[in-house]
């Protein structure tokens, strides 16, 4: 699994073989094939693995900010904070995770699929969060696969040094933004609500 994710995160899995793998990993062939039947689903399970331990670190932060009681600003940092730095403490871990993970098509079904549920997750606790009446609006996964998505790039765009700031201060500004898109779509959608337009 590190092999293959120090290989995901360069150039290198374009080249990757079975063999090539095991013998830098150290390993018999034979162990690799108890474990996965091929490549692709060697880089997919990187992917959830890192996938996993995002989502860990943001619903943590989540929970502690709730049992603190702390501001829905304050909330946002906490959660943006764990997320973030999660990702940059290894800039690889957002390389693999937000970038297309090369020639893996399995790889990059399982992206899609966290990023998806991730959405879902926001958007919900989003409808909960602002007291939303009635289902969802589309609104609420219109704005969540935005803020995750550009969440995603302005990472990217930090860690390649063309945002030119403190990781605390993208941190801040990052919360602040998902506030701002998070309430301004919460208002829009209780508006629609209000004239009947779904």
């Amino acid at each position: 699994m590190d092999t293959a994710f120090e290989l995901l995160a360069s150039d290198g899995w374009r080249q990757a073989t079975i063999d090539k793998i095991c013998r830098q990993a150290k390993l018999n062939k034979r162990y690799f094939y108890e474990s996965f039947p091929g490549l692709d689903e060697l880089a997919a399970a990187v992917v959830d693995e890192l996938a996993q331990g995002l989502l860990e670190q943001g619903f943590q932060a989540v929970q502690e900010a709730w049992e603190e009681g702390l501001s829905t600003d304050d909330l946002a940092r906490k959660a943006i904070a764990a997320v973030v730095e999660y990702v940059t403490d290894d800039p690889r871990r957002a390389r693999v995770l937000f970038t297309e993970v090369a020639a893996s098509p399995q790889a990059m079904a399982h992206r899609k699929a966290t990023i998806h549920g991730l959405a879902k997750a926001l958007s919900a606790y989003g409808h909960e969060h602002h007291n939303a009446q009635g289902e969802e609006d589309p609104l609420d996964i219109l704005a969540s696969a935005l803020l995750i998505g550009g969440s995603m790039e302005a990472v990217l765009t930090w860690l390649d040094g063309n945002i030119a700031m403190s990781r605390e201060q993208f941190i801040d500004d990052l919360a602040a933004l998902w506030v701002f898109a998070g309430d301004g779509a919460a208002a829009r959608a209780k508006a629609r609500q209000k004239k009947g337009i779904t």
